[in-house]
């Protein structure tokens, strides 16, 4: 027989691996996609809209702006990590 506690736990242990698998999927798609908006952008290297700015103002990341709407595309965010990739040194 079962504890009423230990149901409640188990029903949390559930419900945290569906939404550690439903995070990570999520995580995984946004390189699924084509282009993203600058809020995604944003969101994915964790900085503010300023220092956004400030990449597209030094050409650091090539853009496209629709209206006021900027949108990147995953492309050209691989091509600014692979132009600013420091290897290791010996």
């Amino acid at each position: 027989m079962s504890h009423p506690f230990q149901d409640s736990l188990n029903n949390i242990e559930k419900r945290l691996e569906e939404l550690t698998k439903l995070v990570t999927k999520k995580q995984e798609k946004v390189f699924d996609k084509v282009i993203i908006d600058n809020d995604e952008f944003q969101r994915l290297f964790k900085i503010s809209p300023g220092t956004a700015a400030n990449w597209r103002e030094k050409g650091l990341i090539a853009y496209s702006q629709i209206n006021n709407k900027i949108v990147y595309k995953i492309q050209d965010i691989n091509t600014m990590l692979d132009n600013n990739y420091r290897p290791f040194k010996k």
